[in-house]
């Protein structure tokens, strides 16, 4: 497990260069939460297994998914933007694939021309595509995992479009989880003249599993390239055998103590899921996220 963190870092560190800002960003859509459960865990995600949305924050996650699932999950936004996840999976002995679509819509909006006359309404959106494959090594209790990804980013008249991967690896001990991951490696997206850097993310996470608690507790550690780190921790409790109730906190927003929290719980009965989270806020308003899923 060490070897990988070194090799995830090292990939990290080539990766970037030169060093981005802020606002040389590009493709920040491939920031945003999916899933409601994860998002009601404060995003704390990165060594949490056996959940298809796993995949998303850490590829090694996907290796527990069991035979075969499905979900989807849908977070309407401030003004008319909203965003969506579609995502299946299946394992065949210790390996394990997945397809995901994620859509971002950023809804109407009104330009003018140079001379700030002339109004027009147009459109942008985002489209990600992602493949996913993790394996499983029971000798040594360790996952690893890759995501391929496929971004297209287009706004009035002009697109652009990125090939980018996720690398990630899981590590079990006794009753603790350990996670590592690098999202969003690839080259950036370019709009004529202007190009911008992926939002390239280094990620440790734990997660710890009590013996007749049904109580899941996790950390994780974000660290952009570009930006300072984040910390995510979040808790799920399943008090009865139907119902999960989750809240968590991620450091990021700049709205008060309040805009960090996270909460939401879920349902879960023969298989098919049913979970709702909420991103509450201040100027711009809460988010809503809601999703169904099968597993088997």
């Amino acid at each position: 497990m060490k070897k990988i963190f070194i090799i995830l870092i090292l990939t990290a560190s080539a990766a970037v260069s030169p060093a981005m800002t802020p606002g040389d960003r590009s493709g920040v859509f491939l920031t945003l939460p999916q899933g409601a459960r994860p998002t009601a865990m404060g995003e704390a995600f990165c060594a949490v297994t056996g959940d298809i949305y796993s995949s998303y924050w850490n590829p090694a996650g996907l290796a527990d998914v069991g035979k075969t699932a499905f979900s989807a999950s849908m977070a309407p936004t401030y003004l008319d933007m909203y965003y969506g996840y579609l995502a299946g999976a299946m394992a065949s002995g210790k390996n394990a694939f997945s397809l995901a679509v994620s859509h971002f819509n950023y809804g109407d909006m009104i330009g003018l021309d140079e001379h700030a006359r002339n109004e027009s309404v147009f459109n942008g959106s985002d489209l990600g595509i992602m493949a996913g494959y993790a394996r499983k090594f029971p000798g040594r209790k360790l996952q690893a995992g890759v995501n391929v990804k496929i971004l297209h980013e287009a706004i009035e008249q002009e697109s652009a479009s990125s090939v980018m991967f996720d690398i990630g690896a899981i590590k079990k001990l006794q009753r603790i989880t350990l996670g590592s991951s690098l999202r969003n490696i690839g080259p950036g997206l370019n709009f004529h003249d202007e190009s911008g850097g992926l939002p390239i993310t280094f990620s440790l996470g734990a997660t710890y599993y009590f013996y007749n608690t049904p109580l899941v507790p996790a950390v994780s550690i974000d660290v952009p390239m570009d930006d300072k780190p984040v910390l995510s921790l979040g808790a799920e409790y399943s008090p009865w055998q139907y119902l999960s109730l989750r809240a968590g906190l991620k450091t990021e927003r700049d709205e008060g103590f309040l805009s960090w929290m996270r909460f939401g719980f879920g349902t879960a009965i023969r298989g098919i899921s049913v979970d709702y989270a909420m991103i509450p806020g201040k100027d711009l308003g809460s988010t809503h996220m809601f999703s169904i899923g099968y597993r088997k």
